[in-house]
This record gives structure tokens, sequence and C-alpha cells, in this order.
């Protein structure tokens, strides 16, 4: 979203992409029946309008999109402004090309339009329009461009803030357990330790994408320090699919589930429970899961009024990288609580801290 300068990089839709494509089509031809409506006064003379229109418009619409498909990597490498007025002139260019070649064409056809020729009045039109349509859209994409800075600003804010926190007693409990396995258990304890320094070391990255192996190793330090403190209390099952451990996720995506997971299912319930969690392939997508088990109603509703910041953040996260198409989905039920993430495997994500 910004160069090495801190420049402010353009952001245009994909118009290589068939659905970008269908509904510029659609949208196109919305269009053409409303300024055939307004300027005819009889069922024929709109029939004649809308065919006039559609001609004139799908044809600029397609071309524009094949130029800004074709020059979209190039554009943006520039920065905003000056993508922006590129972008408008080049979209001017064509609709003055084919509104050209479409009074050459008139013209020999012996065609009219409002019972006149193509003059100058129609060049005037096809200019007006053009330009309010292209400086609207332009004004949209650039507002949705600054929704996406500033929601990638929060993003950054807000992992830093998920990163530096471990909860106090997390801490005080890690700690009292190494003090513990000093003496009993050294090796127990230098692992505890290894972990606790994973922990740590995943706090102070900066990486705000991160393997899917990665994610999963950082979660399983967490989970054997609180192993050793819960003890048989803690059950854990894995599900995962070899094939998608070098998959790019958002970083901090299961660990603070896992941690939700044992502070709000585990912890209230005596005789413990077990943690599920899975990363799997389904339908084109990478499903992440962490279910834990729920006891009562009092309780489920406890956590609901619990802290939500990593699920709001991971859930933030997912909409701004893959946007519509990553889903952040909570199963709530009598029995248990399950956190899944959906991220799609077809799809170049843009990073967050770009």
């Amino acid at each position: 979203m910004g160069d090495n300068n801190g420049r402010t990089s353009c952001l245009l839709p994909d118009f290589c992409d068939v659905r970008i494509l269908f509904i510029v089509v659609l949208l196109t031809e919305v269009l053409a029946i409303v300024f055939a409506m307004a300027a005819s006064a009889s069922s024929q003379q709109f029939i004649d309008y809308l065919a006039l229109a559609s001609f004139l418009m799908l044809w600029i619409a397609l071309l524009n999109s094949a130029l800004l498909c074709r020059l979209r990597g190039w554009l943006h490498r520039q920065r905003q402004n000056r993508c922006l007025v590129i972008s408008f002139c080049l979209m001017m260019s064509v609709s003055l090309l084919v509104a050209y070649l479409a009074s050459q064409a008139g013209t020999l056809l012996v065609f009219e339009y409002n019972n006149q020729r193509f003059d100058s009045l129609f060049f005037l039109r096809v200019t007006t329009i053009s330009a309010v349509i292209y400086f609207l859209v332009l004004r949209y994409f650039y507002i949705q461009q600054q929704w996406r800075l500033n929601l990638a600003a929060q993003s950054r804010a807000e992992i830093q803030a998920l990163r530096a926190r471990i909860r106090p007693h997390f801490l005080f409990n890690s700690m009292n357990t190494i003090a513990s396995l000093i003496e009993v258990s050294p090796e127990n304890a230098e692992q505890a330790i290894e972990d606790l320094s994973d922990l740590f070391r995943a706090s102070l990255s900066e990486k705000n994408m991160n393997r899917l192996g990665d994610e999963i190793e950082l979660t399983k330090s967490y989970l054997a320090i609180e192993s050793l403190r819960l003890g048989k209390r803690l059950q854990i099952e894995w599900q995962i699919d070899q094939n998608l451990l070098d998959i790019d996720i958002p970083a901090l995506s299961i660990q603070p589930l896992a941690e939700n997971a044992i502070y709000h299912g585990i912890e209230p319930i005596a005789e413990g429970g077990k943690i599920r969690i899975s990363a799997l392939h389904i339908d084109n997508k990478l499903k992440l899961s962490v279910s834990n088990p729920i006891m009562s109603e009092n309780q489920s509703s406890a956590f609901r009024k619990g802290n939500q910041m990593a699920q709001d953040n991971i859930r933030q996260r997912l909409k701004l990288v893959y946007g519509n198409r990553g889903e952040f989905k909570i199963n709530d039920t009598k029995d248990s609580y399950t956190v899944s993430l959906l991220i799609p495997l077809d799809v170049t994500h843009e990073r967050i801290d770009s």
C-alpha cells in the first residue's frame, strides 16, 4: 500500500478479474437504461436510445477495462495522485476515441441521433457524461483506499497490542511452574524456558504474515507451557493437513485463540477438557478451527462478555488481507465454543505491513 519512501500507491480493482468485468458490464447497462429513459419520449425512442447508448457505453467500458487491466502493474507503482490522474486521462481518451469512431460510422450510415447528425454536441455530451462518471468512480476508489489505509494502520497498532499482551497470570504461573521444575525435572524446566522464549520472540517479531507451520509451532510452545501447569486437565487434539504448512496466514492467528480457549473454556471447568485445533483444506480454502468445551450457560455467557480483542483483531486482519473471501465464524453451542477462520488459497494477499 506504500513504497519504501512512505508514499501512498494507487489501488485500482483488478479489471482482469472476470467478476470485476461482469460488474462493469452490469453497471454500464444500468446506466445505459437510465440515460435512455431520460432522453426518450416514447417507447420506440427508448429502444433506439437504449441500443445506441448500450453500444457506445459497452465499447467504452470494455476498452477501458482492457486498458486498465493491461497497465495495472505499472499504474500501481505510481504515486496515488499521479495514478488517478493518469487513469482519468486514459479513460477520457478512450471515451473520445469511441465517440469519434461512432460519429464517423454515424456519418457513413446517415444515422441520426436526436434528429441531428453526429456533431460537436455529441462530443460535448460524451465528454461531460464520461468526465462525471469517471470522477465519481475514481473518487470512490480513493475513499475506499483511504479506508483500507486507516484500517491497515489500526491493524498494525492492534497487532502490536496483541503481541504485547501476555496475560500477567500466564507469565506468573509459567515462572512458578519453571521454578518448581528446576529441581524435580530440569529437562522439562529447560524446555519450558525455551517455549517461553519462543513466545517472547514472536511478540517482538515485526512480521504480519507467517507460515502456517510456524504458527502451529508457536501454538504448541504455548500449549506445552500450559500443559505443565494444568496437567491432565488439558487435553489437546490436533488435526493438521501437512500439505498446508507452507501457506502464509496472518501472524498470531492461532495462539491467541488457543489462549482464549484455555482461559475461558478449560480453566473454569474443574475436570478440564479437550481443545481441538485443526487446519484443513476445504473447498479451496484453509479452514483453521479452535474449539473448547463449555460447562454451563453461565460460563458460556461469561465467555461472550470477556475481552474480545484477539478475536476482533483477527477478524479485522482477515478482512483487510483477503477482503470478503476471508471469513471469521463463531459456533457457540451448549457444549462447545468453536472459532473458525476460512482463508482462500487461490488469492494473492496484500500484506498489511507494506
